[in-house]
């Protein structure tokens, strides 16, 4: 490896912390997803397309919970940078023995009013395996766009 370039992670990392991106994933110095939404639709989305394009993949995210750690799980992501990690996201890598650097830890990750736990975490809060928290999530981003589409329709 070339010592001027730079790590996946390193590259990821730039661009959460840098470039203002919610989410950033890098593979073999590529990057081959990044949002700015919020939330974690979009990741949901991507890995529905194509998991196993993120297998060995380093992950950057601004806010990482529970959710977003099973979905770096199941997608097979080896390392992850997050802004801010909640327990349950420490504890969920931990387990799958992937690699967190982490710049501030919190106790839960709130909704974005920060009134309760964010619903993503609640829907993974007993989920064991991250083939059901993938699964779950993604039907909960189905029904979500499915409301969207209902809004926007009347």
């Amino acid at each position: 490896m070339n010592p001027r370039r730079s790590s996946d992670i390193d590259i990821a990392k730039k661009d959460v912390k840098e470039k203002r991106f919610a989410l950033s994933v890098v593979k073999d110095g590529e990057t081959l997803f990044q949002s700015r939404m919020p939330g974690i639709t979009a990741l949901v989305q991507a890995i529905d397309e194509d998991r196993l394009r993120f297998r060995g993949a380093s992950a950057a995210d601004r806010i990482l919970g529970k959710a977003a750690a099973m979905l770096f799980v199941y997608s097979e992501i080896s390392s992850v940078f997050a802004s801010v990690a909640s327990e349950d996201a420490l504890t969920t890598l931990k387990r799958f023995q992937v690699p967190l650097e982490y710049e501030k830890i919190v106790t839960k990750i709130l909704n974005r009013t920060q009134t309760s736990t964010c619903p993503f975490e609640s829907l993974v809060i007993d989920v064991d395996t991250p083939e059901e928290a993938f699964r779950r999530l993604k039907v909960c981003k189905t029904s979500s766009q499915d409301r969207q589409g209902l809004k926007l329709a009347s």
